[in-house]
């Protein structure tokens, strides 16, 4: 049947075909034909699994551990161009070892040799790929290249294997895509061979419409290889794809070139001659292994021949930075020479390699900032390594400028500026110096910092200089932390600045630490408004510090006497902070510091303090001269205090002081207390000697409550303005006192015994107040006020009169007094009886008297006084003004009415009245029925008084006495009066009459 079947064919046929069908004849049947097509006479097609077969092992070695799928091959006869066409379509070739598929739609392999392509003779053959499609995809686990020992004879390899094909490939149209990039596009790649009597030629072409790539592989007797390579705005987008290979490369792929590059390889696999020549190169490089520098401009040319390599022509444009360079390279030395105009330290620190001291990159990279290295000499130049760039910089050189670059040594400083310097890297030292660093607004000179060896990992960067400036430079630049807190606009003077500084483990991986010194002299200092009242003339300041240690010394002038401060803080102290002071405080300073609430006093201590103080406090002792404090206590002036105190407290604010011990000694002077002051104060006075004062007391006061007990033997309160204290509003709550002394001195030396006082208050309310002892007679006295009004008794109220200092001049006597509750912007009524007692030594009375010409009156109120036997005065009482109806003091010899106003606050009064002599038989007349009346005129007690008024203080009053009363009777004024009425109502109605009539 088969045989039948050629023959049909062969009487079909031309006679020139015969031959060319027969054996495609053969060769299907022989290869497992799957069919057998005849277009016409001019195309003959066939399909065999063979084919399929060859070309899967033909791109098997091409593509080696790769899974290749082929959908159909045929192989075409075209009898037109007389060309074998083998055709396979669907052809997908996928490789997971570097993770891509390839997929090409169609792929053609052109013979006009027949089918002797199939034995692997590909003269006058061609393939031909319409469209390629390559996908890659990101692999788990990358490819590993280090395995490649001599990267050179894979290149050559791969070169021969590719020569071997001996048939040139035309790609017309390739894709390249990955996922989360945009598809590359190639528009043409051919591969061209092409053996010569003396060499063989690869000719591999790119060209991709504005850019090419062409480079021609050589190869020559015995292996020996040369490469030409010239490319024009060749983009390295491939390299984005891949990073199977590593990522690195995938950084590589935004750079554009333009340039050539010869090649000679050795038949040992060593490059003999090399000739590199880059014209142009833009785009994005790697910098610092994630960040990207970019390249505006790029030209170099190198030269290998001779085992040497030439660097000529070397210019680069990165980030602004123009470096231009020139060098030689061979087997054993090293000798490259940059030169950069300027390049700011963030760009430096991406272009050093991390590979190179990570540590010191890692710390330079955090904390050199801002500013401008310019002129930069960068020599390379010694012995050559395995890789003379990373292992070391012994084989350094370095010169530049630095201009304004920021600098931070440690967390523990603030950033120093180098306005201006001179940096070095020399022998594996590094050296920079200057004198214009700005610290914090002090300028430092004679700078110098420093790194001596490298290569030694425990290397140390010694810093040094030295400021001379104000000393307002010196205080903002140090931490004010480790100082006193002061105001610098009201700082002067001059300071000496020298320091030191050491920072360990920069080149290693250990944690960074330093040592500093620092030591600072300060002339002719100046300041006020420390501790926000103290002033310090014409000091001279000593500071040194070391670590954390500080130590402080000055002498000066404050308050216009001698002063001196010590200060120190160690380790061995714990880092507690010592303090010794010993200067002159004012009035002014203790006031503004409220160390004493009490505003009556004036004067200067001399205070020798000593303070230790941390975290958790402060503990504070000391004496205190109090010899020229001078004080005023209700209006007694003390000249001095001769006395010292001597205390301990502790405080963590000054919120809260805690006093542990305290002693106040001197001249009849013992005190002694502990408790605590702030926002509530508690004291325990365990020993009060003061000036006749021997008690013990407790106070307690705080927002809302004053509690006060005092007990002892005697207690002098010849000095307390009793009123001023009655009178004062206490801004607390709640107010408690209790008082139990033995002996208390009041005004004017009156002594009283067994005396006790307790008063309660809420809310400015007294709920009670009383009041009870004896006085040296064996008299008592007793005060009360509660809500039923003011109680007052006493049997000698002459004592009791002195003792509050209300008056001087009674002696004797027996009191009752009193008035109903006083009650704000309101009149109360009161009434006081002083029965039994002696006016004597009345300095008013007595001038009342005097002009009276009743001397021998006069004599007796000067003597032993005179005596009355009864006064009752009912008044009334209304913001400290007592009005007092007209009472009269009766008396043997004398019967005095008075009647007035008297102002308790100023002590002024306007008071007028009669005296009447010989009171006794001038009262038995007035009581006489009609004949008393008639003759005493009615309103008087007597036939004769003397009118008087006077109005003042005690010390400084008028006084007036009506002449005419001492010798006109009272019946006779009477009726003076009447028509004295009369007549100035005779002369008012005058004047009302010419005033109507002139109107």
């Amino acid at each position: 049947m088969m045989l039948l079947y050629v023959g049909l064919i062969l009487i079909m046929l031309k006679k020139k075909v015969y031959l060319r069908i027969f054996f495609i004849l053969i060769l299907s049947v022989l290869c497992g034909m799957s069919y057998f097509y005849l277009h016409d006479k001019n195309i003959i097609e066939v399909n065999a699994k063979f084919l399929n077969f060859y070309v899967k092992h033909k791109l098997a070695k091409v593509f080696p551990d790769s899974e290749i799928s082929i959908g159909s091959t045929t192989l075409t006869w075209q009898n037109k161009n007389e060309n074998f066409v083998l055709s396979s379509q669907d052809v997908v070739i996928k490789n997971t070892q570097f993770g891509v598929d390839i997929t090409i739609p169609q792929f053609l392999l052109y013979s006009k040799v027949g089918i002797l392509f199939l034995w692997g003779n590909y003269d006058f053959s061609y393939i031909d790929i319409p469209k390629v499609h390559v996908k890659f995809y990101d692999l788990d686990k990358k490819i590993d290249l280090s395995f490649v020992e001599n990267p050179i004879k894979v290149l050559k390899d791969a070169l021969f294997g590719i020569m071997n094909l001996n048939i040139p490939i035309l790609v017309n149209n390739a894709v390249l895509s990955k996922s989360g990039k945009k598809d590359l596009e190639i528009k043409q790649l051919s591969v061209r061979m092409n053996k010569e009597y003396d060499k063989n030629v690869i000719d591999f072409n790119i060209d991709n419409d504005s850019s090419f790539l062409n480079m021609k592989a050589y190869e020559y007797y015995k292996g020996v290889m040369s490469f030409e390579v010239t490319y024009g705005n060749f983009s390295t987008e491939l390299l984005g794809y891949l990073g199977n290979l590593g990522a690195q490369l995938s950084l590589y792929n935004d750079l554009k070139l333009s340039g050539s590059a010869m090649l000679r390889i050795s038949e040992d696999e060593k490059i003999t001659y090399g000739n590199i020549d880059i014209q142009n190169l833009v785009g994005d490089i790697p910098c610092n292994s994630v960040k990207k520098c970019h390249v505006h401009d790029f030209k170099t040319k190198l030269i290998y021949q001779n085992s040497v390599l030439f660097l000529k022509n070397f210019s680069l444009l990165l980030d602004q930075s123009a470096v231009s360079g020139m060098g030689v390279v061979d087997n054993e030395y090293v000798n490259l020479n940059f030169d950069i105009d300027s390049i700011s330290p963030e760009k430096l620190c991406q272009y050093w390699s991390v590979d190179l001291y990570p540590d010191l990159n890692k710390w330079y990279c955090s904390n050199v900032k801002l500013g401008k290295i310019n002129n930069v000499k960068f020599q390379i130049k010694g012995q050559r390594g395995n890789n003379p760039v990373y292992d070391d910089v012994s084989n350094y050189k370095i010169d530049a400028e630095v201009k304004n670059v920021t600098i931070a040594f440690h967390d523990s400083f603030d950033p120093v500026k180098i306005v201006s310097g001179k940096l070095s890297l020399l022998n594996d030292n590094f050296v920079m110096t200057s004198n214009n660093l700005d610290f914090k607004g002090m300028v430092i000179g004679n700078a110098n910092l420093k790194i001596e060896n490298l290569n030694d990992a425990n290397a140390v960067m010694e810093i040094s200089g030295s400021s001379v400036g104000d000393v307002r430079q010196l205080y903002n630049a140090v931490d004010k932390k480790e100082f006193i807190l002061l105001n610098s606009d009201k700082m002067f003077g001059n300071s000496n600045t020298e320091f030191s500084f050491k920072i360990f483990n920069l080149l290693n991986d250990k944690p960074s630490d330093y040592t500093s010194d620092i030591h600072a002299r300060i002339d002719s200092f100046k300041t006020s408004g420390i501790l926000d009242t103290f002033n310090v003339d014409d000091a001279e300041v000593d500071i040194t510090l070391h670590n954390s240690d500080v130590s402080l010394n000055s002498h000066g002038s404050m308050n216009g006497y001698p002063m001196s401060l010590k200060m120190i803080r160690s380790l061995e102290g714990h880092y507690k902070t010592h303090y010794e002071f010993t200067g002159y405080i004012s009035e002014k300073n203790m006031r503004e510091l409220g160390l004493i609430k009490y505003t009556n006093y004036s004067g200067i201590v001399k205070a020798n303090l000593q303070w230790d103080s941390d975290n958790l406090g402060t503990v504070i002792g000391g004496d205190v001269d109090l010899s020229q404090l001078h004080f005023k206590i209700h209006d007694v002036t003390r000249d001095s205090l001769p006395a010292v105190l001597k205390f301990s407290a502790m405080f963590k604010d000054r919120d809260e002081i805690k006093i542990s011990d305290a002693k106040i000694l001197g001249d009849k002077i013992d005190i002694e207390l502990n408790g605590k002051v702030g926002s509530t104060i508690e004291l325990f006075l365990d020993k009060v000697k003061l000036w006749d004062t021997d008690v013990k007391a407790e106070f307690k006061l705080d927002k809302d409550l004053f509690k006060m007990k005092v007990i002892g033997a005697s207690l002098n309160l010849s000095s307390a303005n009793f009123s001023e204290i009655m009178k004062s509003e206490s801004k607390v709550k709640e107010t408690t006192i209790d008082i139990n002394v033995d002996n208390v001195i009041m005004k004017n030396k009156v002594m009283a015994y067994n005396v006790n006082f307790a008063l309660d208050s809420y809310e400015g309310k007294y709920n009670a107040i009383k009041l009870t002892g004896n006085f040296a007679d064996d008299s008592n006295f007793y005060v009360e006020y509660s809500p039923i009004g003011l109680q007052i008794n006493t049997d000698n109220a002459g004592e009791l009169l002195r003792a509050t200092d209300i008056l001087k001049t009674i002696n004797k006597g027996t009191l009752s007094f009193y008035m109903y509750p006083i009650k704000r912007n309101d009149t109360t009524y009161g009434m006081f009886s002083l029965t039994d007692f002696h006016i004597v030594n009345a300095s008013i009375l007595a001038q009342i008297l005097t002009l009276s010409s009743l001397k021998g009156v006069v004599n007796t109120l000067n003597g032993k006084g005179i005596y009355f036997n009864r006064l009752n005065v009912p008044f009334t009482y209304k913001d400290d003004i007592m009005n007092i109806t007209e009472s009269w003091m009766e008396g043997s010899e004398l019967g005095i009415s008075l009647g007035g106003e008297v102002n308790l606050n100023t002590k002024i009064f306007d008071i007028k009245g009669q005296i009447v002599p010989a009171y006794v038989i001038n009262k038995i007349i007035w009581q006489t029925p009609i004949l008393g009346k008639l003759l005493t005129g009615g309103q008087s007690r007597g036939v004769i008084a003397i009118d008087y008024k006077v109005k003042g203080t005690d010390k400084n009053h008028d006084l007036s006495v009506n002449f005419m009363s001492i010798l006109t009777p009272n019946l006779l004024k009477r009726v003076l009066k009447i028509f004295d009425t009369k007549l100035v109502k005779k002369d008012k109605d005058k004047q009302e009459l010419v005033q109507s009539k002139s109107a």
